[in-house]
């Protein structure tokens, strides 16, 4: 009686550990691909995965709202090339009404990084603000990234 209720319980507990752990995506040179905080993508021809951790502040004006000034919106990844040790990087620009990142670089932002061979751009940023950037959960945000060589 105990081995089977032991056998039941290790079984519920490994399909809870498993769905828990978000599986990487992945995505080829020259395709644009979408991650939430949390998720990663692996990129095989590179032997690059990249991981979006957060988006730490949003200070884009939301679109009910009047704004004096808009302000820009920061993500943090970090990438691995090659096995070998974690970057972290930040990016950080302004984005359209739609979360499109504008393809020029504005002074003092970043939009997009090399790792080895590969340029990773950020291409937008959604949810945009309706009332106020406070209103969007951690979880919600969703980041895409186009790769280039």
């Amino acid at each position: 009686m105990w081995k089977q209720f032991f056998l039941l319980f290790a079984f519920f507990l490994t399909a809870c550990t498993h769905d828990s752990l978000p599986m990487p995506i992945q995505a080829n040179i020259g395709e644009e691909f979408t991650l939430t905080p949390g998720h990663s993508v692996t990129i095989p021809e590179s032997d690059l995965t990249i991981t979006l951790l957060s988006v730490p502040t949003d200070g884009r004006c939301p679109l009910e709202i009047e704004c004096a000034e808009s302000g820009p919106v920061t993500v943090v990844v970090t990438a691995q090339f090659d096995s070998s040790t974690t970057q972290e990087f930040v990016f950080q620009t302004f984005t359209d009404d739609s979360g499109n990142v504008p393809e020029i670089d504005f002074q003092g932002m970043q939009t997009s990084i090399e790792v080895g061979d590969v340029v990773i751009r950020m291409s937008k940023v959604l949810p945009f603000p309706k009332m106020s950037a406070a209103e969007i959960k951690p979880a919600e945000y969703l980041v895409s990234f186009l790769l280039t060589k």
